[in-house]
């Protein structure tokens, strides 16, 4: 009986043995998310290594999962040279399987026609613990402003 209380004491205290969520890594995971969205290096079975299967983005009105996203950005690489994305501004909130992440994002993209379009967000990311490792399972963006030069 001794013993069969001490494996269930080593079950249950199991998950204070887990590794825990650092802001760092919560910052860091989704820096990960827009290296790989950079348009030069950009593919979509990559992208889906570090998106939980049920990931979603909800961004100026518009509500997709990784395939439309995924269809949403060849269109755009047809017109588009060159991403860049500067986050800055994080606010992180961890509890011990989960975190998420407001942060501002402004967006510098150099077109076809070598016109710049500059974008700054609000967005937010929703990020869980799968297998051991932290995931993206929601993004959700707010267009703040965008211009043409």
């Amino acid at each position: 009986m001794k013993k069969l209380l001490l494996i269930f004491g080593l079950i249950i205290s199991s998950n204070s043995w887990a590794e825990k969520i650092t802001e760092q890594e919560v910052i860091a995971k989704v820096n990960q998310f827009f290296e790989l969205l950079d348009i030069e290096v950009y593919k979509k079975e990559k992208v889906l290594t570090i998106l939980t299967n049920d990931f979603l983005i909800f961004e100026m009105g518009k509500s997709w999962d990784m395939n439309e996203f995924d269809e949403f950005l060849q269109e755009a690489s047809k017109t588009t040279i060159t991403t860049d994305w500067v986050l800055t501004d994080f606010v992180v909130s961890i509890d011990e399987n989960s975190a998420h992440v407001s942060y501002v994002n402004d967006g510098i993209f150099k077109t076809i026609d070598n016109e710049l379009v500059i974008s700054n967000w609000l967005e937010s990311v929703y990020l869980i613990k799968e297998k051991g490792e932290l995931k993206l399972k929601f993004l959700q963006s707010d267009l703040v402003s965008r211009e043409t030069k």
